[in-house]
Order: C-alpha cells, then structure tokens, then sequence
C-alpha cells in the first residue's frame, strides 16, 4: 500500500518547560471526551501545552493528527477553506466546504488541533458540532480564551506556572528551580546571557521577577529575552515600573487583559521612537511578511528604506517581531497580543487619515506582488514568487476585505482578486477566489471598468474551472468589453470563453476563440495571457485532430523570451506537448514530456498541475507498456477528478481494455483500488517517476543502466523509438546540437557504430528489467 501522510505536527524548536500537572490531565480528558477545549488567558501557555499532548498522543490515532493554525483568522466564513487547505485538501468548488470536511473525515481516526480560534470562536464551535457528529473517530482539541459551548465538549483551563511563595526570599537554589515559572526564565535566558544564574543571589532575583509577572509564560519569556539590553537587576527594576502600570491600568478591563496591557507596554517602552514607530505601521499586515513588503509600505520621509533593516533588527532583538526561516528567505510576524497593542496606539491616538493612508499602502503593495508573481511564473524565478504570494495570503485576504468593505475601493480589489488567477486554481481555492470576486461585484457600480470587466471574466473563468455554469459572468462580461474596446479586455474574455468550449468539447469553436484571445494580447503585450493562451491553444488544436498545429504553439511557448525550463509554465506546455506527441504515436516522448510537467507540479506543489497529470498519465503508461502504473492511474483518477477538462475522459477510457487485458481482471481491479486510495500527491508522484508502486505491483519501467547517465538513457530509449536528433532536441527541450552530443557519447560509452545498435540496446534492457521483476516477485 502507498504509504500516507499521518498528520502535519511541527517539532518543537525551544525546550518545554514544567506543565506536569497539566500533561497527563489533558491527555486524560482527550481520552473521555471527543473534544477538548483548552483555556486560559493569553499568553498562558496554552497553544505549547496543547501542541506537546497531541504530538504525545499522536500515535493513538491511525491517520494521525492534524494542526490547524488559527491565529490570523479573524473572518469566521474563511473558516472551512482555512482548514481544507491545513489539511493539504483541494478545494474545487463542488460540494459545500463543511461537507468536503466532514466527508474527509467520515470514516478516519484522528486528531484535530485548531490552535487559536479566538478570533473564530463562533465559527469553530458550528464546524466542531458538526464534525463530531459526522465522524465517529474523530477527535478535537482547541485552544481558545473561551469555550465553544458545544455538546459533549470539557474544559480544560490552563493557569500561569507556579512561583515561588514570597515569604520564602532565603529558599536555597535546589528548590527555587523546582518551581516552573523559574526554570522557564533560567532556560530562556541562557540562550541569550550563560551567565544569567551564577550566584544564588541572582536566582532569588529570579525568583522575585517571576512572582512580579505572576507567572504568565509569555511575560517570563518577553523578560527573559531583555536580558540582552538588560542586566539582571535593571529588569527587575523595570518589570516593578510596570507591575505598577498594571494596577494603574485602565478600570474595569478583566485582570488578564491588564496583565498583558502591562507586558506589551513595557516592550513598547523599550524601543527607540524610531522603532516604535515602526511596530505600529507593522499592524497593517497581517500574519506573516517580509522586509520588501515593509520596505514598500511603511516608509516616507520620517521611515526611509535605508533604516528598515535596522529598525527590523532592533525590533527583533527586542522580541516584538519574530523571525522565520523559511523557503525564499526569512519572514517576519508581530505576535498577535502586540499587534493589537499598536494598533489601538494607530486608529486611536494616532494622525487622522494614518489608518486609511496604511491600509491604502498595502493594498498597493498586495497588487505588486500580484502583478509581479503573475509575470514571473515564465522566469527561473516562479517558485519565489509562488512562494512569496502562498506565504502572503493572509495579507491577501485582509487586502481584498479592505477593498470590498467600500464601493470607491472595488477596482483595486478587481484588480488583486484577478490578477491572482493563478493562486486560486493551484492552491484549491477556486471557491475562495470566487467569492472574493463576487463580494467586490456585489457592491461596485456597475459602470464599465477594465476592473469590472477583469474581474467578470476571471469569476467566469473560475466558475468553468470549477464545472459550474459561467453563461451570465460571460454575457455581463460580453457587454463589458463591447464598451470597453480594450484589447486586454477582450483577450481575456475570449480565452475563457474557448476554455469553456474546451469543456463542452466544442472544439472547433475553442480553436476559433483562443486564436481570437491570440491576436488581442499579441496587441496587448502581456507575457503571461500570450503564455496560457499559446498553451491551451496546443491542446484545443491537439484534441482537435491536428496534433502538428498544436504542437507548433508548444514550440512557439518555448520561443518566447527568458523562457526557463524549470519555470511554473513549462510544467503545462510540457503537458501539452505530451497530448501532441501522444496524438502524433511518438509515446516515449509523450511520456517524457508528461513525466517532466509531473515533477513542476510537485516541486510547485500546484494541486491543478498535479491533477491534470494524473488525469491524462494513463494515456502515455499504457501506450509504453506500463500497465501497472496506468491501472494505478486511472484510479486516482477517479479519486481527483478536474471538472474543467473532463474532455480526457473519453481518451483515458480509450485504453481501459487494453490494460485490462494485458494485467488480467483480477490484477486490474486492485490496482484501481489502489489508485482511489491515493492522495493527490501521491498519484503526481508515481507519474513524476519518484514514487515506487504500492508493494506487490513493481514499476513497469528498468532503472537506468549503470553505462549511461540518466539523461543518455532518455536519449537512448528516443534513440530506439525511431527519433532523430532535431525530434529528441524538441521532446527534451535541448539543442539539436547538444542531442547529437548525446548520441555520439552513448555510442561511444556501448562501443556501438550505429543507431539501430543502440535500439537494439535498449531492447534488450527492458527485456533484461522485465525478467528481473518477474524473478524478484516470484513470476
């Protein structure tokens, strides 16, 4: 069997510290109870202490468990897709969110964590109620400052660590560190200052510092951290200065809310004007971002791009901002409790019109990314800019909620929901993407604009990626560009419009409208609508009897200036060559060509690429002879279906016979139940070639032979298929010169004189392979 992902709990980075009590408690109640709500003021510790019990108990759950991370959220709507995507699930626009979910679940046993919803708390407790009702075996532990009131669920309330007593001041250092809120500070501040606990006396100024803070593990963790600007006695010298700013707070807040309020403020207190200046700017974004995005919205005459990177520095060193490594370099986040200090300092207190003139910036910047990550998916660069638009989504949404919250603020709003086109569809937010469009069409004029009539044509093109009725996005679009006479415009609506022919299989008339979308953004300019429109023409062509014509757009893709080989769009014309070559006889090609596209949509993890993949790979493996893998495949097929181009249905069940022939019944029907049993992933990546067969059925195809490399064995195998140079240059994108090179380096590695010596070859290795699996296996 494929082996399957068992849940999505990161390691943890800083030691965990104390909670002895409250460890085997929660574990004991997730036991009784299916969901499990931990509670508790903000900064207590509840997110680490409910991330350590799901990770101890973990291997209880057959699928696992699962963390949902919530903290961004503050749109209880968004509240399904937030999940789905946490869970690596696809969203195409079908059946209900809270149904995709509660189906996904139905029959599993497993764990799911959804860490901070206070900000959702209405929105969990629905989902949650409805979840446990559906799914027998699962099981829900949350984290929130209140519960969910939801039928079956237990409290489990979490309060600060504890401190030493006050009338001990002379305890000895054994039993000071005994206490939990001690060691948490010793622990921390190690990692900034070794010395910090050279002396008894130094611990008892520890221990005093703790009962100041009451033992609230976010505020231990924050003083801890000045150790670095600090000495030990100036720190607690100032955590007495805002103990008292804590009772002097404002009357009536709940304590924990002052608390907290004390402990942000003396950070605040800490930083320079400069700094300070720049934390509250910072509440514009929201979740993740990174120093470009600070650089272009939080600078003017008082902030200049020279001084973010310093000013960054100093708000890390001061533990306000938080630093991330991740892919494409390093993100920044202002933890949630700050934030939302500095950004009552901002609409509060602060200029008139500050807020607005933020927010106007960020949008500004949210349509750059865009716009730039759009362009750049035909450059060697589209993974960083796939990457920098997944790890902005959250700055995205809040983008898009500013923009549709005023009617004069629609066009932007137009402009970044559609110029994100290609973020819905290989994300699986295609309903995400829709609704946004809709939202901002709901409230807009409905005077012609290229945004009104960008953003119709896009809500079109999604409705048809998701298989439902685009006919009045399209007729209001129609009426649009009639006004307009724009050539983007017009491009645009064309290219959908032969989209949905492809669909209906009216393949003449696709032909006819992407030629027409052709002509307009050749007028235009635009890269990328030439780029997606050359592609689809190859394959509306191919589908259409004349594989030549189709995959002369292929060539003329590959044509066009700083194309890259490893870029986002070569994975779909890569796929579209395959069709050509598939309909032209040359299978081997085909396959490569498939294979390729395969490996782009996993390494860009685009869940549409993938998808298209694996609904057309049975095709090339069964017309090479893999009758296992296209078996394999044609179950996952009917797993991930794409509505869109339901039009590869009738080619795939072309070829059912004859693999069920070659496998035998039996052999065959187990293995379309091994196909329906993969996940997505898995299924691109058996026809990327890096997932070996479930067990029991081996890869039809031999390993490389040890004599040639693996691209001299591409060449050698397209050798034997009958290919020369100038067709093997074209199916692995080389130069014909460089195919030569190949060749000749093959015969001379075999000793051979001749092309027909190297086919002979090749034979006789897949013979030889054959031989070896049926041995291997017991055949």
């Amino acid at each position: 069997m494929a082996r399957l992902q068992r849940g999505n709990l990161p390691a943890e980075v800083t030691s965990f510290v104390g909670r002895r009590a409250e460890l085997p408690t929660l574990k004991k109640t997730l036991e009784r109870f299916r969901a499990v709500t931990v509670t508790g003021t903000g900064g207590v510790g509840k997110t680490r202490l409910a991330r350590r019990v799901a990770a101890e108990v973990s291997g209880s759950f057959a699928d696992g468990a699962w963390l949902i991370e919530l903290d961004d959220l503050a749109d209880g709507a968004l509240l399904p897709s937030t999940v789905l995507l946490g869970l690596g699930l696809r969203d195409d626009g079908g059946a209900p969110l809270e149904a995709r979910l509660a189906d996904h679940f139905r029959a599993k046993q497993a764990l799911l964590l959804l860490d901070g919803c206070d900000g959702v708390v209405d929105a969990c407790a629905r989902l949650v109620a409805s979840l446990l009702r559906a799914a027998p075996g699962l099981k829900v532990l949350s984290t929130s400052r209140r519960p969910f009131h939801v039928e079956g669920e237990a409290v489990v309330a979490v309060g600060p660590l504890p401190v030493p007593p006050a009338d001990e001041p002379e305890a000895e250092a054994v039993a000071l560190m005994g206490y939990d809120a001690v060691a948490l500070f010793v622990e921390r501040a190690a990692a900034v200052r070794a010395d910090v606990v050279d002396s008894d006396a130094r611990l008892a100024t520890i221990a005093r510092i703790c009962r100041r803070l009451d033992g609230l593990p976010m505020a231990i963790e924050f003083a801890a951290d000045r150790l670095d600007v600090l000495a030990l006695d100036e720190l607690d010298g100032r955590l007495h200065d805002a103990y008292r700013v804590l009772v002097s707070a404002k009357r009536g807040a709940p304590q924990r809310q002052r608390t907290l309020q004390a402990l942000v403020e003396s950070s605040y207190a800490l930083c320079s004007s400069e700094e300070q200046l720049l934390w509250e700017r910072l509440t514009v974004f929201t979740g993740r971002f990174g120093l470009p995005a600070v650089e272009h919205v939080c600078t003017d005459e008082v902030i200049s791009d020279e001084r973010v990177l310093d000013l960054v520095a100093g708000l890390i060193d001061k533990s306000v901002l938080v630093r991330e490594e991740r892919t494409g370099g390093s993100w920044y986040r202002l933890p949630r409790l700050l934030r939302e200090y500095a950004l009552q300092r901002v609409t509060g207190a602060g200029e008139p019109g500050e807020w607005d003139r933020l927010r106007g910036r960020h949008v500004q910047w949210c349509l750059w990314l865009a716009s730039q990550a759009s362009d750049g998916l035909l450059t060697e660069r589209s993974q960083d800019w796939i990457g920098q638009v997944r790890g902005n989504h959250a700055n995205i949404r809040a983008a898009l909620d500013y923009c549709f919250e005023d009617k004069q603020r629609a066009q932007d709003g137009f402009r970044l929901a559609a110029a994100l086109w290609y973020h819905w569809v290989m994300t699986g937010l295609v309903a995400e993407g829709r609704a946004w469009l809709e939202r901002g069409l709901g409230i807009a004029p409905s005077e012609p604009t290229p945004g009104r009539a960008l953003a119709l044509t896009v809500a079109a093109y999604l409705a048809v990626m998701s298989g439902d009725s685009a006919d009045d996005l399209l007729a209001a679009s129609n009426a649009t560009a009639a006004e307009l006479a724009d050539p983007s415009v017009t491009g645009n609506l064309r290219f959908v419009e032969g989209l949905l022919a492809i669909h209906q299989r009216d393949l003449a008339t696709a032909c006819a409208k992407l030629d027409l979308a052709l002509d307009a953004f050749r007028v235009s300019g635009s890269r990328m609508s030439t780029g997606k429109t050359l592609c689809l023409l190859g394959m509306a062509w191919t589908l259409n009897g004349d594989w030549e014509r189709g995959r002369g757009y292929c060539e003329e893709f590959l044509a066009m200036p700083a194309a890259s080989s490893e870029n986002w769009g070569f994975g779909y014309i890569q796929w579209t060559t395959a069709l050509a070559e598939w309909q032209h006889g040359s299978f081997l090609s085909a396959r490569l060509a498939q294979k390729h596209s395969a490996q782009l949509a996993c390494r860009f993890d685009d869940r549409f690429g993938m998808g298209s993949c694996v609904q057309s790979a049975a095709l090339y493996f069964a017309s090479t002879g893999r009758h296992k893998e296209a078996a394999l495949l044609m179950g996952a097929a009917e797993t991930h279906r794409f509505p869109a181009f339901t039009v590869l249905d009738e080619l795939r069940r072309g070829c059912v016979d004859d693999v069920r022939d070659a496998l035998g019944g039996a052999a065959f029907v187990e293995l379309i139940e091994e196909g329906r049993a993969l996940t997505l992933v898995q299924a691109a990546e058996v026809v990327a070639g890096g997932r070996r067969m479930p067990a029991g059925a081996p890869v039809s195809a031999p390993d490389v032979p040890e004599a040639l490399s693996k691209r001299e064995w591409e060449v050698a195998q397209l050798v034997a298929g009958g290919q020369g140079n100038k067709h093997i240059a074209a199916a692995l994108v080389i130069s014909t010169r460089t195919a030569e090179g190949h060749v000749q380096r093959i015969l001379g590695k075999l000793g051979f004189t001749s092309r027909a010596q190297i086919a002979a070859w090749v034979t006789e290795q897949r013979a030889l392979a054959r031989a070896e699996a049926r041995v291997g296996h017991g055949g």
